[in-house]
């Protein structure tokens, strides 16, 4: 063997120094990585790389293989990913349940358990499971109480976070909503008043109860509503950060959107930092839902924080603009937008989906109308239009 720089002939495997010496070289070491790419073992290695990648986990975790699973679920994630993509995992994943039993495997290392009594199990406090990576794909602004992994951390948010919903504070969240409340119902009388030739008018009662939702919760977690109520309209500010200029963009499509991307990619959340570049646009598009959602909390929290306290106010934002952790110290900026954004998230879509089929159902079921009718005429005098939770509470 002939080492350069010394014009001398060498055993080379009997110097392994020289050998790490001759690879360090930059211009040397990328010559023999081109050759082993082009090399035509490459594709042979490439393969058996892969697969041992995905079979060795399944070979090596006894404590799984016996749980049954769609194939090809027990040796990927992308099953899992391909059928969240699809919108269909409620759907698939009940269907496996309904062939394969209460246990079912639908990635390596996720286990699906069709079984209520499981749930103060897997899910109550103190259980000792962690919150897997899957919450990853949902922190945008810095981790907040839902995604945050950690179970210190958690803990310290906990604390700061836990008496904004105390029933004593629920309760004095009650004018902002009956402020919203009656706002919604005289846009439906407007609505009403306004029949068709038949003498019939028509509402798309998800997008009113979306607006509902989201002015409400934005009332409470940011100090003032988006608007959407009084516009009849899905809009709201954004800012890419406090100094940013203003954009406005469509809340409610964002929030669907963000959702929809996020949990997708918590199927493989290594994918997140490449998503963006990927040929399908449900991801980029999807990825730019998370800004924007972000940047909704950022404009509002940075409006609020900038026309100063508000002590009359007591609405989610001052509850946590007061909590403290263990050492007394309050939530920075980041992290109080953060836990805004994620009273936004919990509260907005969830309860108008509630609320949407509440109805449907109510006004579908022979009989169910004129009762619940006649039950609230029982209890509310008539020039009340919103009664208050304790005259209903029973």
């Amino acid at each position: 063997y002939f080492y350069p720089d010394t014009n001398t002939h060498l055993p080379l495997l009997n110097h392994p120094d020289l050998i790490l010496q001759y690879l360090s070289r930059p211009n040397l070491t990328i010559m023999a990585l081109t050759e082993l790419l082009i090399s035509p073992w490459a594709p042979l290695a490439l393969a058996v790389a892969l697969v041992a990648w995905y079979i060795l986990p399944w070979i090596s975790n006894s404590n799984l293989r016996g749980i049954p699973a769609p194939f090809p679920a027990q040796f990927t994630n992308l099953w899992l990913l391909s059928t969240c993509r699809r919108g269909k995992r409620y759907e698939i994943v009940d269907q496996v349940h309904k062939k394969l039993g209460v246990l079912v495997r639908i990635a390596p290392n996720h286990i699906s358990v069709a079984d209520a009594d499981a749930i103060n199990t897997i899910y109550g406090h103190g259980n000792g499971f962690l919150k897997a990576d899957f919450y990853d794909t949902f922190v945008s602004i810095r981790r907040g109480l839902f995604n945050t992994r950690d179970r210190a951390e958690h803990s310290r948010k906990r604390k700061i976070v836990s008496h904004t919903f105390a029933p004593k504070s629920v309760l004095e969240f009650e004018p902002y909503i009956r402020q919203n409340l009656d706002i919604f119902i005289n846009q439906w009388d407007r609505i009403a008043s306004n029949k068709d030739a038949d003498g019939y008018g028509s509402v798309d009662c998800l997008n009113w109860f979306n607006f509902l939702a989201f002015d409400i919760i934005a009332d409470l977690a940011f100090g003032k509503p988006f608007g959407m109520l009084s516009t009849g309209a899905d809009i709201a500010e954004v800012k890419a950060s406090p100094t940013s200029p203003t954009i406005y963009a469509p809340a409610v499509e964002i929030m669907n959107r963000r959702g929809e991307v996020s949990a997708t990619l918590g199927c493989l959340p290594q994918l997140k930092p490449y998503a963006k570049y990927l040929p399908d646009p449900f991801f980029s598009q999807g990825l730019q839902a998370v800004e924007n959602l972000a940047g909704i909390a950022i404009a509002r929290v940075s409006e609020r924080l900038e026309r100063g306290g508000d002590s009359t106010r007591k609405d989610l934002l001052a509850r946590l603009m007061q909590g403290r952790d263990e050492k007394g110290e309050p939530l920075g900026r980041d992290e109080l937008t953060a836990e805004a954004l994620t009273q936004l998230i919990a509260g907005s879509d969830t309860t108008s989906n509630s609320s949407c089929a509440l109805l449907y159902h109510v006004v579908r079921t022979p009989g169910v109308i004129q009762k619940l009718y006649e039950e609230i005429c029982a209890v509310v005098p008539e020039d009340i239009a919103i009664p208050d939770y304790e005259s209903v509470k029973h």
